[in-house]
């Protein structure tokens, strides 16, 4: 998937098959609507979305019935949501219920309405249905290939076992962050005694789930709003220097933390804490503690973030409805190609530059910082170092690093994503210096950098008369020198020429003098 159009001379021929799809989640806490346009095959991109906190769950404990307020504001929202569709010119809408629609006894007066007045058709799907399209959002977003995904929505608490990227097996608890705040803490600030009771009702749920623990080589992948917030107001705590949640690494004791600075706080006060999401104050504590708990019981010490959700399960389901399960054959390299494709690559250009500077990688062989890992951030930062172009020539290193790092490169970890993104930045000129990402690098990552860096930036201008001349590289390394042959049936002076300009950051990254020279065949 995402090679198959991959042919086509230009992609503005592609555009003829744009589709634009939405995706409406009828949630226990919100309402949400994405727009996805896409090209079957090609790539896909979010391009709208709107949310309304509706709580459709709040008041049902004690009769088990949606409340007549909540009820009008979900029929509103989705005049809204049909409203927006049409002018926008959508008409594949998919409207998906979750816990709340899914276990009220008067759900058909309420999907009745909706269709009567918005004409909108809600399908309300299973607990395991709910579970299913996170788990593929998980598999699809993330390199997660055992472990378990938990998602946290406003009425319920969705858990999937993954074995072998495969779900195997999962469960919907009673433990959303609406539902355990209103039964068991009601009050902010929240009692000592009240959060001891919310915690010991969730080991009881828990308690039974003896598949749901870690074991060797696993990871726990979290999604939902409640937990994205969590993860906010982490990342405020500790000055993260990268805003993107998808992929951020949430330690449990940072978790915890946060936890005890909300607990004494009453909503007002909660809601002035930095990353906390206003409409989510209230809340927040409850759902914080569900996630804890989910951490404890499967002895985990961190989970990865998942940015995705339900919505963008739905969307897989579709997009990938060649592949059993809809799931890509490789995260990271459908990621890198989705990117590559939206900013309209020049792939005959990018392909050579890939050739050449894998070419001089793999000649490398003995050095500590060029091993398969390394190999695989400069294929991608190849792949993407030119998508800048799609706003300026000028600067467009620049805008290809401020590109990548706000694609968040599902699949790739917020140190990847620096490491890719920072490439491409100084792929033109200048030495790698890693500046406000530092703190998301290790310690031999600013070597590693520079090495990547010089590799792509030599092939770069080997190619920069963009016609394949050189065909391919043949490296000779000594001990303090090093002499690359451009290989070419024709005239390769320019080329050699522009990357002659560039050795000085050949030496810096390998400590050897690099010598150029035209090697025919």
């Amino acid at each position: 998937m995402l090679k198959r159009l991959q042919s086509l001379e230009n992609p503005a021929e592609a555009y003829g098959y744009l589709r634009k799809m939405a995706i409406i989640d009828v949630g226990s806490n919100s309402f949400r609507l994405v727009v996805i346009s896409y090209i079957p095959g090609y790539y896909f991109q979010v391009t709208d979305e709107v949310r309304e906190a509706v709580r459709l769950v709040q008041g049902m404990g004690a009769t088990g019935q949606m409340r007549a307020a909540p009820m009008d504001h979900a029929v509103e929202t989705m005049q809204l949501y049909a409203a927006f569709c049409k002018a926008s010119e959508i008409g594949d809408i998919a409207a998906v219920a979750t816990s709340a629609v899914r276990e009220a006894r008067n759900r058909d007066v309420l999907l009745r309405r909706i269709q009567r007045q918005a004409g909108i058709d809600v399908r309300v799907l299973s607990g395991e249905e709910e579970a299913y399209y996170g788990y593929l959002a998980a598999v699809n977003s993330t390199t997660l290939q055992n472990g378990f995904v938990i998602d946290l929505g406003g009425g319920s608490l969705e858990i999937t076992r993954v074995e072998d990227r495969h779900s195997r097996q999962s469960i919907s608890l009673t433990l959303g962050a609406v539902r355990t705040t209103e039964d068991w803490l009601p009050d902010a600030p929240a009692t000592p005694q009240a959060v001891n009771r919310l915690r010991q009702h969730i080991r009881e749920q828990l308690a039974p789930l003896d598949w749901f623990k870690a074991w060797p080589g696993t990871r726990l992948i979290a999604q939902g709003g409640s937990l994205r917030n969590a993860a906010h107001i982490v990342q405020k705590m500790l000055d993260y220097p990268l805003d993107e949640l998808h992929g951020y690494t949430l330690r449990a004791a940072d978790l915890q933390n946060a936890i005890r600075l909300m607990e004494p706080l009453t909503v007002e006060q909660r809601r002035n804490i930095g990353g906390m999401k206003s409409d989510r104050a209230d809340i927040a504590l409850a759902g914080a503690i569900v996630v804890d708990e989910c951490m404890r019981q499967a002895g985990y010490d961190r989970l990865t973030v998942c940015g995705q959700g339900l919505r963008e399960g739905v969307f897989y389901e579709r997009f990938l409805a060649q592949n059993d399960p809809p799931i890509f054959e490789d995260v990271r390299r459908a990621s890198v190609m989705n990117v590559a494709h939206l900013y309209q690559f020049q792939e005959s250009h990018v392909d050579h530059v890939v050739h050449l500077a894998l070419s001089l990688f793999d000649q490398l062989h003995d050095d500590p910082l060029c091993g398969p890992a390394e190999r695989e951030l400069l294929w991608a930062a190849c792949m993407l170092h030119d998508i800048g172009m799609s706003i300026d020539y000028n600067d467009h290193h620049r805008h290809s690093y401020y590109l990548i790092l706000n694609s968040g490169l599902p699949g790739y970890t917020h140190r990847e994503l620096a490491l890719i993104a920072l490439a491409t930045r100084y792929h033109r000129k200048g030495m790698p210096e890693v500046g406000e990402l530092a703190g998301l690098l290790d310690k031999d990552d600013s070597r590693r950098l520079l090495k990547i860096t010089a590799l792509l930036r030599l092939a770069e201008q080997l190619d920069r008369s963009r016609d394949g001349s050189v065909r391919d590289v043949r490296l000779h390394i000594e001990k303090d020198w090093a002499q690359l042959e451009a290989v070419s049936e024709a005239d390769a002076t320019v080329a050699i020429w522009s990357a002659q300009r560039h050795v000085d950051i050949f030496r810096a990254a390998f400590g050897k003098t690099l010598e150029i020279i035209q090697a025919y065949e």
